[in-house]
Order: C-alpha cells, then sequence, then structure tokens
C-alpha cells in the first residue's frame, strides 16, 4: 500500500470510529482527504485539513440534533486525536520518496548513478515476518547515528551520569571512535570502526544500514560511523571521501511498527549469519601473490625504499591499515610456511595435499618461527640450525606441539642436548597424546633451567651489590655525591629486603642482624 493509501486509511479508519462519518457528510469528506492526500502535507497543513472536516462534521450534526459530536468536533478534542495518532506517519514527498512529520524532519531517499528509489522486493523478512521497507540513497550526514544501541549501552550510560544528558550525534561519533576519555575505556579503536572504514573506502557500503522515517539508525552503527570517519580524515583520497558521502539505505515505510523494529534488531543482532571469514592461511596467500606480482614488474628489481611503497600500496588495497606491518607479516609467514611445505612434500615425501591442509591448521605457528632474527631469537636460532629447523617442522606436521607459545622456548634447545634428544623421541613416537607429553615435558625442562640460571643470577648480583655497599666510603652519602631520590630508592629496596628476608631467616636473626633488639 503507498504512503498515501496509507495514510487515508488512517484518516478514515479515525473518523469511522468517531462514529461521525454519516451518509450526508461522506463525499464532502472524501473531497477534503483526496486534497490532502494528493499535496505535501506538513504538521500545520494537516491540522488545518482536519480542522476542515470538523467543521463540516459538526454542521451536519448541528443538523442531525447530535449534540455530542457538535460539540466534540467544537472543541477541536478530534484534530488533536488525529494529530497525536498520526504520530511517526509520514506523508508523501514531491518526489515520491518518504519523509517523517513525527519530530518535523525530514529524510528523503534518493535516486542516485542510475539507482531509484523504491519499494524492496522481495520484502525482507525478519524473524520469520515481512517487514515492508523502501529503499535509495541518502546523504550520510543526514543519518542519526543511534545513542540507543546496545552496544553503547554502558558508554551511554556512564556519559549520561557524568553530563546529565544524552550525547549528541557528534559525542556518538567520539565513543564510538574511542576518542572521547571515559574512565575504563583504554582499548584503541575498540569498535573497529576505523578497520571496517579501510574497506569501506575500497568497497563502499555492501550491506545497507536500516533508519527509520526520521533517519535513525536502526542497524548500521559501524558502518555509519566508518563513513563519518573517512569524511574528516586525513588517511583517504578524494574519490574514497566521495564513496562515503552518500549511502544505500533500506528505510521503514509508514507503516512499521515498534514490534517491526524490535524484530529487524533482534534478527540482525542475535540470529547469527553463518559468514565465514577467509583464514588467514588464505588472507595471507592472496597478499603474498599480489607481492609477488608486484615484485616482477619492478624493471631492475625494487629498491628498499620502493618495496615499503609497494607494501603500502598493497596495504591499502587489502584495507590491511596504513601501515605495513600486516603486510610485512604476511610476507614472514608465507615464506615460513613455504618451507615447511617444501620440506615435507621434497625431502619427507609426504602428500602434497596433507601436507598444506597442515599448513593452513597450524598457519599462525608460522608466525613465531618468523619472530626473533637476531641473536637469541627463535628465527635467528633455526636459520643457523637447519636439524633443529626440521624437526620443528616434522613435530609441527605431526601436531605434536599443544600451542603455538611452546615454539618460542626452541631457541634455547641448541643449548640443552639432553632437550633435543627428547624432541627427537617425541618425533619418533606414534602415540601423538604421549609425543605432546614428551614435547611439553622437553620445554619444561627449558624452563625450569632458565628459570635456575636467573635465581643463580640473582645471587651473583646480591653478592656483588652487597660488596659495593660495603666498600662504599662513608663519605658518599655526606658529600652529596649520591642523589636523595637514589637514596630513597634504596631505602624502600632494603624495606622489601627486610621483608622477604623475614620470611627467609625469621624476624629474630632479622632483628638482631640489623641490631634491633
Amino acid at each position: 500500500m503507498s504512503g498515501r493509501d496509507g495514510t487515508r486509511d488512517i484518516f478514515e479508519s479515525l473518523l469511522k470510529e468517531a462514529a461521525i462519518l454519516t451518509e450526508d457528510v461522506a463525499p464532502e469528506v472524501e473531497e477534503i482527504l483526496h486534497e490532502g492526500l494528493d499535496h505535501p502535507l506538513d504538521e500545520e497543513e494537516a491540522r488545518r485539513l482536519l480542522t476542515r472536516i470538523a467543521k463540516v462534521v459538526r454542521a451536519s450534526a448541528k443538523r442531525l440534533g447530535d449534540s455530542e459530536t457538535e460539540t466534540a468536533m467544537a472543541s477541536g478534542e478530534f484534530v488533536e486525536k488525529v494529530i497525536a495518532a498520526r504520530g511517526r506517519l509520514a506523508k508523501p514527498s514531491a518526489d515520491g520518496s518518504s519523509a517523517a512529520i513525527g519530530n518535523g524532519r525530514v529524510v528523503k531517499l534518493q535516486e542516485r548513478n542510475g539507482i531509484e528509489f523504491g519499494p524492496v522486493l522481495p520484502k525482507p523478512t525478519f524473524h520469520g515476518r515481512e517487514v515492508a521497507m523502501n529503499s535509495g540513497f541518502v546523504p550520510v550526514r543526514s543519518i542519526s547515528l543511534w545513542e540507543g544501541n546496545e552496544r553503547l549501552d554502558v558508554h551511554v550510560r556512564q556519559f549520561k551520569q557524568r553530563e546529565g544528558r544524552a550525547p549528541n550525534g557528534d559525542e556518538v561519533l567520539e565513543i564510538m571512535l574511542t576518542e572521547m576519555p571515559l574512565p575504563g575505556v583504554e582499548k584503541e579503536d575498540e569498535f573497529k570502526i576505523k578497520d571496517l572504514a579501510r574497506s569501506i573506502a575500497n568497497n563502499g557500503v555492501r550491506r545497507p544500514p536500516i533508519i527509520d522515517l526520521d533517519g535513525t539508525l536502526w542497524d548500521g552503527n559501524r558502518r555509519v560511523a566508518a563513513c563519518h570517519y573517512i569524511l574528516r580524515s586525513d588517511e583517504f583520497k578524494a574519490e574514497e571521501k566521495k564513496r562515503a558521502e552518500w549511502v544505500f539505505v533500506w528505510q521503514f515505510t509508514e507503516h512499521a511498527t515498534d514490534e517491526d523494529r524490535e524484530l529487524v534488531m533482534v534478527s540482525l543482532n542475535f540470529e547469527p549469519d553463518y559468514k565465514q571469514e577467509w583464514p588467514s592461511y588464505v588472507r595471507a596467500r592472496k597478499v603474498y601473490d599480489e607481492w609477488q606480482r608486484r615484485l616482477v614488474l619492478e624493471p631492475g628489481g625494487a629498491s628498499p625504499g620502493r618495496q615499503s611503497e609497494i607494501k603500502r600500496g598493497i596495504a591499502h588495497d587489502f584495507a590491511l591499515g596504513p601501515g605495513t606491518s600486516i603486510v610485512d607479516r604476511y610476507i614472514k609467514m608465507v615464506e615460513r610456511a613455504s618451507e615447511f611445505e617444501g620440506h615435507q612434500i621434497d625431502v619427507r615425501k609426504e602428500d602434497e595435499y596433507e601436507v598444506r591442509h597442515q599448513a593452513k591448521r597450524h598457519f599462525e605457528y608460522f608466525d613465531e618461527l618468523t619472530k626473533g632474527k637476531s641473536p637469541g631469537g627463535v628465527a635467528h636460532t633455526l636459520n643457523q640450525d637447519e636439524e633443529l629447523k626440521a624437526l620443528a617442522f616434522d613435530l609441527l606436521f605431526q601436531d605434536k606441539f599443544k600451542n603455538f607459545a611452546q615454539v618460542r622456548d626452541l631457541k634455547h634447545v641448541p643449548a640443552n642436548g639432553d632437550v633435543l634428544e627428547m624432541l627427537i623421541e617425541a618425533r619418533a613416537e606414534s602415540d601423538r597424546e604421549a609425543a605432546q607429553n614428551k614435547v611439553e615435558d622437553a620445554l619444561n625442562m627449558v624452563k625450569q633451567r632458565k628459570a635456575e640460571k636467573r635465581r643463580l643470577g640473582a645471587n651473583a648480583r646480591i653478592e656483588q651489590f652487597a660488596q659495593f655497599l660495603e666498600d662504599l666510603p662513608l663519605s658518599s652519602f655526606t658529600d652529596g655525591k649520591i642523589k636523595p631520590e637514589n637514596l630513597e630508592r634504596l631505602l624502600e629496596a632494603m624495606k622489601l629486603a627486610r621483608q622477604q628476608s623475614i620470611l627467609v631467616l625469621g624476624p629474630d636473626r632479622v632483628d638482631e642482624i640489623l641490631g634491633e633488639h
């Protein structure tokens, strides 16, 4: 049903309900209704039209001797009743698009890029119920970020407590961009608006936000906030900003009920869409292939500066952020994964596809295997010890690491021959669970030895420090060579040492040593 017919239904329903549409005035009332339905109406125009109807009905009631109806029409109660019931009903606009009169604000759907506004067909279904909607383009700046969004509940209540009022649209945007200082909110870009903005800058808004007749958002707060971020950030180019200025939306019709709005909210926020993101292995491979493709296009090879420029371009095109850190990480992981695959396929003669499945499944392990290229790091240790690298690849292929954190301790294995032997035994163990326990025991042994070494190191340092203090001339404390703040730190440290010494030596022995008896 169109907006015009819907408005007529409301008018006629209320008139019939009031039992005032008698035969002798029906034609005249119908003529007035058509006049209102054929032209745009704001609230004041609707009030004038209803007042005219009331006058016609009052005159008819007077002729019929219906004093009750005549009094009701004369008092103006009828007009106010209809205006109040009309509430958020939409009036038809000159171009046929929707407009809101509930709060006096108008948000019209518009045609853009050859796409006309109109009803969404077939009707979308939310939580098992069809809800009629219109679709079209609106300027992003005409959409009101919804401070009632459940995602912002704690933030908004915190703001209200502090300011004594609800946040306005700009303040909601600040909250969503984590730009507003609120106690307890420490995470940068908590709602991941910037990541989403980079995707929208490349692809536009792919799922239409849902707005009410007055532009209030019912779904799509993050998408609209991301568009606002694009428009205000220097990170994005002019064509990307242009892409974010307008957004294709779905809009409730004038017939939408509160129940319809609730169903939309439940359906889009509680019911999963079962979309499965590409795993890191696939995304990294795509980035790596693009990296190789662009390197081939560089005549004479790419200088380090040019390589950084290429990586920044890839990061931009794949919406990975303004820097190159993720591109660098993906390239290193794929290179290490390729080593793993080559070792298992070419050396161990394992099935190619089984190997690639394992590489995909354990792809995050390759991040750990590429960290620490300087001496003492995992990557450096493996690059210096091909036997240990092969062993690590074999244990990974056989699922004998319980978690990728265990990989970090491989850098200590060369200095512990017995630990290396235990890992070799784990590789040969056919029972996977038993092998995992051997790996865990071996790497725990490394941790224990590290802890013991730290303890032994602490003893040596305490002995050296105690000797230093004993040999320090007393004049050092009085001639101003030692800063007062360092003396304060020394006393704080001594206080801590006293507390710990009591636990080991007992209070009486500590008092005896300090001469406090």
